[in-house]
């Protein structure tokens, strides 16, 4: 499948695409394998995107519905899907941190629990991971979209308001 997909280079490819491709069952044994290939893209240096609907209105299937196409990238390409891939990717992940940062830091008041200073360690982490993450806006309008009401967006604007308030008192 590695083969098949390197050969394939930048093409948008649905799992029905893969199946025929490696002559593999299109099912749960192809998803996993998919998920491997993943990894061991991640490990080389390329990348195998997250599936997302194509934006092609060709790709349809017997229902009309967009088909869900990945693409596998070589190391050093991309383009606007791949940016959207990362930036989809970023945005799941700051709500896990931030939902790290919730749990951890009640956790760490909890006078019953028995790690209160390790959770307290680890909302400290957090917390310097969304404050880092914070400064995105200053890479440009693309990163951080200011009419999204995301919880990632959300999340940025409050932290920039709070890193804000010391310095402005």
């Amino acid at each position: 499948m590695m083969i098949w997909l390197r050969c394939n280079h930048g093409r948008e490819v649905s799992y029905a695409d893969i199946a025929a491709g490696v002559k593999f069952p299109n099912g749960h044994r192809l998803r996993q394998a998919v998920r491997v290939v993943r990894v061991i893209a991640a490990n080389r240096g390329d990348r195998l995107e997250r599936f997302q609907p194509s934006a092609d209105p060709a790709r349809r299937d017997s229902a009309r519905r967009r088909v869900w196409i990945t693409r596998y990238m070589r190391s050093g390409h991309g383009d606007e899907f791949s940016f959207r891939d990362a930036m989809s990717a970023a945005r799941a992940a700051m709500t896990s941190v931030k939902d790290m940062h919730r749990a951890t830091t009640f956790e760490a008041a909890n006078p019953h629990s028995i790690a209160r200073t390790e959770f307290a360690t680890m909302a400290q982490a957090a917390d310097e991971c969304i404050t880092k993450v914070a400064g995105l806006d200053t890479v440009g309008p693309q990163t951080v979209r200011r009419e999204n009401t995301s919880l990632l967006t959300q999340m940025i604007a409050d932290l920039e308001a709070r890193l804000t308030e010391p310095a402005a008192g």
